[in-house]
């Protein structure tokens, strides 16, 4: 019940993907709200990250499960 390592080197423009191997139901929600994303069990979802910045994300549904983008431009 963690989400995995993120990636130190996100520039403005990339695509990020988010895969979900557990087997509950998670999301990646943006504290900003700049991306709310579902991930049911075995499923994948992507966001195209449009603005340089650190986004603080968590779980809607374990709020313990958190994380940090930081994103250059």
């Amino acid at each position: 019940m963690k989400f995995g390592a993120v990636p130190e080197e996100i520039r403005r423009g990339d695509t990020i993907l988010w895969i979900n191997r557990d087997m509950f139901r998670h999301s990646a929600t943006a504290a900003d709200r700049s991306f709310d994303l579902d991930l049911p069990p075995g499923r994948s979802a992507r966001i195209r990250v449009a603005r340089a910045g650190a986004f603080m994300f968590a779980c809607r549904y374990h709020p313990g499960m958190t994380g940090q983008l930081r994103v250059g431009g």
